[in-house]
């Protein structure tokens, strides 16, 4: 089993910064998301798991867009 955990900010941020831009071109709401822990990847043969704790902050307006295009 490997495992990597990712807990400089820079590259938490970096990623933050995809996973924003990503939900951007999707569906047209700007996110803000913040970790609050490390991320935690680990690998088991063919099985991956990945534990993310973040928060995300966006406009009322914009979170009730998201929730009608996901449904």
């Amino acid at each position: 089993m490997d495992e990597m955990n990712i807990r400089s900010s820079f590259l938490q941020d970096a990623i933050a910064n995809l996973i924003e831009k990503l939900i951007s071109q999707k569906t047209g709401c700007r996110p803000e998301i913040l970790f609050k822990d490390p991320i935690q990847m680990n690998y088991d043969g063919d099985k991956a798991t990945v534990h993310l704790n973040f928060d995300v902050e966006m406009k009322r307006e914009d979170l009730e867009i998201l929730f009608k295009k996901l449904t």
